[in-house]
């Protein structure tokens, strides 16, 4: 997740990011001015990078240094140097979705606890970053895919466990994603796909060396979407047309994981029934209303319409819809839409009221505030299965 009003002190060297976009940043002249790594590291700051602040544009060569230096005043961008054909290798099927009319969604709901969410992140924000081009980046998907696999080894029928894949989507940097398939026997890989998706991966938005918990960005749309599978493994639930839970890496480099795997989908001619994008899902402020906050920037309308039809029907607050302020604003699911495919997007809260004093420092964490809400949290696995479920019922 990426805020556009964070507060950095000005200083003497100024930094042209881009022609398009006429930034200018300045910034202080000893900034990542290390050629070398921290120990634990493999970042080349001097690499050059193709990066998009706005869809409209082509995009604008810059070193990984320069992208740092963006991250630190806040500003969002795709970097899409390994993916600039991504959308242009196949003519996509668009895809329209009944009404919500599931009969076993509300029994599945009732298996879902904040308790594992809370023991699932008191570990995963134990890494001192889940950096993408760090040893503890790499270790904590590692851990993510342990756990995942340890969740249905422990809880999965027989059936289901034949029926099911976790693995490494890995990449040319250190942290892999992880892919979570399940299907029904008679699936074919042409078949449809539904996904599920929120990032594994968290930064230090002044310094990637620096503690990154990632409590909040995104621990806890990864917790949401965890306690999802683990309900639909609870329930001995397989789905009619195959259902994948993804957790991407270096989506904090600028959506690089999630473009990555929408590319070799692409690439594969692999059809996306919808995907949905879990991404900051545990902030409630103080003194304003619980809701639940669709996002309509870059995602499609027909999945959004459908996904706000979920929230009435299956969660106990209401919802709201918005869009991010200004430039990229993104998450994963850009990549999607990017791509062609049919993606949406879910989020904590009006822009306003989300957790943007937090996110991408040291105090992303569980405990920081009372307004860190598990309860929260657990709407949004309810959505979770509900959009598992509604749309894996069919072909």
């Amino acid at each position: 997740m990426h805020w556009l009003s964070i507060l950095f002190p000005l200083f003497s060297t100024a930094l042209a990011l881009t022609q398009a976009a006429q930034n200018v940043f300045e910034i202080s002249p000893t900034q990542f001015e290390n050629h070398f790594n921290e120990s634990g590291f493999d970042l080349d700051l001097d690499a050059l990078r193709l990066i998009q602040f706005s869809l409209e544009e082509e995009g604008n060569w810059m070193t990984e240094r320069d992208k740092l230096i963006a991250k630190v005043m806040g500003k969002s961008y795709l970097d899409i140097t390994d993916t600039q054909s991504l959308g242009q290798f196949s003519q996509k099927r668009l895809f329209d979705y009944p009404d919500p009319s599931s009969t076993i969604v509300s029994g599945i709901l009732q298996n879902l606890t904040t308790s594992e969410p809370r023991k699932f992140l008191e570990q995963f924000t134990s890494f001192p970053t889940r950096y993408y081009n760090s040893d503890s980046g790499k270790a904590s998907s590692e851990w993510l895919l342990q756990k995942l696999r340890n969740y249905t080894m422990e809880l999965a029928s027989e059936e289901q466990k034949s029926l099911i894949s976790v693995e490494l989507f890995k990449h040319p940097w250190k942290q892999a994603s992880v892919v979570v398939r399940m299907t029904s026997k008679d699936s074919l890989d042409s078949d449809p796909i539904t996904i599920l998706g929120a990032h594994c991966d968290s930064i230090n938005q002044m310094n990637p060396y620096l503690p990154a918990p990632g409590a909040d960005d995104d621990g806890s749309g990864t917790a949401a979407n965890l306690e999802a599978y683990r309900v639909l493994l609870l329930a001995g639930y397989i789905p009619t047309s195959p259902l994948e839970f993804h957790f991407y890496a270096a989506e904090e480099a600028g959506m690089l994981g999630s473009q990555a795997v929408a590319a070799a989908y692409e690439s594969a001619g692999k059809e996306v029934k919808g995907m949905i994008q879990f991404d900051m899902t545990a902030w409630v402020r103080v003194g304003t209303r619980e809701e639940m906050a669709v996002i309509d920037s870059s995602a499609d309308p027909k999945l959004t319409k459908f996904e706000i039809k979920l929230i009435e029907r299956y969660v106990d607050i209401p919802w709201i819809l918005t869009g991010y302020p200004g430039g990229i604003g993104l998450s994963d699911h850009v990549s999607w839409t990017r791509a062609g495919y049919q993606a949406g997007h879910v989020f904590e809260s009006a822009m306003g009221n989300a957790n943007s004093q937090n996110g991408h420092t040291s105090n992303d964490t569980i405990d920081i505030s009372p307004e860190f809400s598990f309860d929260h949290m657990l709407q949004y696995s309810k959505l979770a299965v509900a959009f598992a479920v509604e749309l894996t019922s069919y072909m």
